[in-house]
């Protein structure tokens, strides 16, 4: 499209720019459509274990158990509550978040510059900037005065970048981008969503939703409890029946078998243990915006990390200052450093983050040196100088330039240098070995400066004498070495990737702990064939000059070697890879509203060390799901061996079907709810992540579910047929068998707590709230055995000392002998 030449210096009239309206659109990046809080709440009853508990409550309300149903819809909708609450304030969080930035924007219309809202810009108009400006469309330079622009937000590169409408410059500008300095008049090519950050946007929305480790693991697990409830259903009942059993009493028996069989509180113990993995990591100022993102980043494998303003501080300072003496003789000159300090505050117009760092240079000192000086000129940086100079008059009315900028550029207009208070002649051997310094500083990934001064003789940059170089970096965050060594004990890598040039990401990588022995760029990538790169990913890990595809093709290889990816940023240019990994990590403070949609947690502090602490409770949250699964499946087939072994050898039923509905809603959920929150393992970060495609009965807990399963079952059979061999009195034996059951889970709820130690090394004092669930459900059961009302409810009968003393012997049968097997396995090394 042309400018200027076709629509002259008036820019676009009114009813030109109303008509390229119609045509284009709105300059808008366009999202997809938010969920209704209805929708949110719906979203809560999709995974296979609220749907197998909702067929359960079912199941007790045909049975004519209103008192089970209740309980269990109440657990379903307590669930869904939890799960909506968070993710619906956490969505008004990310609103609250939004920035304004951008609304109105100054445009040329009909020969006058008018400003309008930065929607209504379109394609063809004239805009103009300033310092301090984001751009609202993207387009190219029509003329500039000292322009650069911050475009970490796309490129991830940390220095402002230099544009001008000059021959072999960089004129192009880009929506969202910030004016650092200068001005400048610009020709918009494209707006809304066919800017570059449209794009980016497009690429956010093609990303599929997917579900979490979590989720993938509790379907799996939902499906083979459904399967083993229709086994125990048909098995029990048929083979009461074929023994001649009541044929509707045993299909009750089945039924309540089935529902004991799932365990139930298994959604609620996950919200619970989730939401307080959430409330933890809230304090230490980690935002989670689904639930089961906690439990995500539990099992990352790998954290992709932006550099700007994530493992850095997104801000230059000084970090190595070199005078001529400093550079010859290794031994700085204080009459140099002076004068160095005094170049860098007066040479100064605080315009960017270079000049800000630059001001601080010399402290007190510098600032008392500098106010004996009066600035009365100036000749500003432009882009091809790449250099600006000030005029300065002292106490004694003597006039100097100084000057500051590029080190190539103020070396090649020097001809002398500051020696000590001596001022000599710089020869080509002196030339060559001050350029092999600043190479030598820039090779440290360095943005080096140089300055110099002259007494003032008209307005020429030239004949100049060099004092020193000044080095700058965006600095490592202070936590970040430690976090990544942290992660690295707990087996997570961590890859950098970055905008930046090779040099300064290699550099950056080595300062916090990240290998850096061989670095890919963009090119690099693009170069690859799919093979060739995904061979690659497992060994680099530092990526530089990155664009946003390069790290989405990142994230995508790395998945496909089946690690749980978390990716961290704050620039648009990181939200596509931020929405297709496995958890997206946005920075709450630098961070953009397009990086904080895409995300699963926002880190409100933006410090790469909250990281290593979310990942800390999400292993300890999927710890505690798994001592509930194993407490809760153990329980359970301990009830079923009770039961199915009895009808195969003939002996009457042990438990009633109320007492097995009972057992199942007091002594399974209490203590299943209490192990949710254990506290956290200090030794969980010298593990390594939980293997991608392992479930969650991995490692040990198959064996222990089921060794401790039958034991539970072996044990309440036991306790009844001894006090039915003793008492002769079924009614005995039944409550007998109950309470042993309720014992023995109760004892198990203590031993659940570790996978490897025994119960009295577990330590049965750390947990109070499962202290308080066993005595809670420990008074329930000799509530039900003694009081007159309960035991015609329940069909219990009061126990004797004799009666009891079995009882407790078979309780303690389980911790004995599970302590025993948990020796056999340590000595054999398992």
């Amino acid at each position: 499209m042309e400018y200027m030449r076709d629509e002259g210096y008036t820019g676009l009239t009114g009813a030109e720019a109303e008509k390229r309206l119609a045509e284009y659109g709105k300059n808008i990046i366009t999202n997809k459509r938010k969920k209704s809080p209805f929708l949110i709440f719906l979203g809560q009853f999709k995974d296979i274990m609220t749907v197998i508990l909702m067929i359960c409550t079912c199941i007790s309300a045909f049975m004519g158990d209103s008192i089970e149903a209740a309980v269990m819809i109440g657990i379903v909708v307590m669930n869904a509550l939890l799960g909506f609450i968070q993710e619906y304030r956490t969505e008004k969080t990310i609103e609250a978040l939004r920035s304004m930035s951008a609304l109105k924007a100054r445009v040329l219309r009909n020969g006058i510059q008018v400003t309008v809202n930065a929607e209504n810009i379109v394609p063809g108009d004239i805009i103009y900037v300033k310092a301090g400006d984001i751009l609202p469309a993207d387009g190219f330079i029509i003329t500039s005065s000292g322009l650069t622009v911050d475009e970490a937000l796309l490129t991830g590169e940390s220095a402002a970048v230099e544009k001008s409408e000059k021959h072999g410059c960089d004129a192009s500008v880009y929506s969202g981008t910030q004016v650092i300095r200068g001005s400048a008049s610009v020709g918009v090519t494209d707006t809304g969503m066919n800017t570059k950050m449209g794009h980016i946007s497009h690429m956010i929305q093609n990303v599929k939703d997917e579900t979490t480790p979590l989720q993938r693991k509790l379907a799996s697990l939902g499906k083979y409890i459904m399967l083993a409830c229709l086994f125990v259903c048909i098995s029990v009942s048929v083979a009461g029946i074929l023994r001649g059993e009541n044929i509707i009493n045993m299909l009750l028996t089945g039924i309540s078998l089935a529902v004991a069989a799932v365990p139930e509180g298994l959604p609620a113990i996950v919200t619970i243990s989730l939401a307080l993995g959430v409330q933890r990591m809230a304090a230490n100022r980690a935002l989670v915006r689904r639930l089961p993102a906690v439990e995500t980043l539990g099992s990352t494998t790998v954290i992709c990390s932006d550099k700007t303003g994530t493992l850095t501080q997104n801000k230059m300072s000084v970090f190595k200052t070199a005078s001529v003496s400093g550079i010859l003789y290794g031994k700085e000159s204080t009459h140099e450093s002076k004068m160095l300090c005094l170049i860098c505050r007066l040479c100064n117009n605080l315009s960017d983050a270079t000049e800000i760092a630059l001001k601080d240079m010399g402290g007190e000192a510098a600032d008392r040196e500098a106010a004996g000086f009066v600035r009365t000129g100036e000749i500003p940086f432009d882009s091809s100088r790449k250099c600006m100079s000030v005029f300065v008059k002292d106490a004694k009315g003597e006039m100097l330039m100084m000057t500051k900028g590029g080190a190539d550029v103020v070396l090649a207009r020097s001809t002398r240098y500051l020696d000590g208070e001596r001022i000599k002649s710089i020869d080509g051997k002196m030339r060559d070995r001050f350029s092999k310094y600043n190479d030598m500083l820039a090779s440290g990934a360095l943005r080096v400066m140089a300055c110099a001064y002259k007494p003032a003789a008209g307005q020429n940059e030239t004949d100049l004498i060099f004092v020193g170089f000044i080095g700058l970096m965006d600095r490592p965050r202070p936590e970040v070495p430690d976090a990544v060594k942290l992660c690295g004990s707990a087996g997570i890598r961590t890859v950098m990737i970055t905008g930046d040039n090779k040099i300064t990401a290699a550099a950056i990588a080595r300062e916090v702990n990240i290998p850096a022995d061989r670095v890919l760029t963009g090119d690099d990538i693009s170069s690859m064939s799919d093979s060739e790169f995904e061979a690659a990913v497992e060994k680099v890990s530092v990526y530089a000059r990155v664009l946003p595809e390069h790290k989405l093709k990142i994230v995508r290889a790395l998945k496909k070697k089946n690690n749980i990816v978390a990716m961290t940023g704050d620039g648009v240019n990181d939200a596509p890879a931020i929405k297709e990994a496995d958890i997206g990590i946005a920075m709450g403070l630098s961070g953009t509203d397009v990086t904080r949609e895409a995300s699963d947690m926002v880190l409100m502090d933006d410090n790469f060390a909250t990281i290593a602490e979310a990942v800390r409770q999400g292993r300890g949250i999927y710890e505690n799901i798994r001592k509930f699964i194993r407490y809760m499946l153990a329980c359970n087939l301990g009830e079923v061996v009770t039961m199915f072994a009895a009808v195969l050898m003939n002996l009457p039923l042990p438990l009633y079907p109320i007492q097995i509905l009972w057992v199942n809603l007091v002594t399974d959920g209490l203590p299943g709810i209490a192990l949710g929150t254990d506290p956290v393992d200090d030794g969980i970060m010298n593990r390594k992540p939980v293997p991608a495609g392992s479930g969650l009965l991995g490692g040990r807990l198959p064996f222990l579910i089921f060794f401790r399963g039958i034991l539970i079952g072996i044990c309440t059979l036991g306790a009844f047929v001894s006090v039915q061999f003793t008492s002769g009195n079924t009614d005995i034996a039944r409550t007998a068998a109950f309470m042993t059951l309720v014992m023995t889970q109760i004892v198990h709820s203590f031993e659940c707590r570790n996978e490897t130690k025994s119960l009295i090394l577990s330590g049965v004092r750390d947990n109070m709230w499962l202290l308080g669930a066993g005595a809670f459900s420990l008074l329930m059961m000799l509530a039900v055995i003694y009081i007159p009302y309960l035991q015609i409810v329940f069909r219990t009968v009061p126990l004797n000392i004799i009666q009891l003393s079995i009882v407790t012997g078979f309780t303690a049968v389980g911790p004995i002998i599970g302590g025993i097997v948990n020796d056999i396995m340590k000595s054999a090394g398992r």
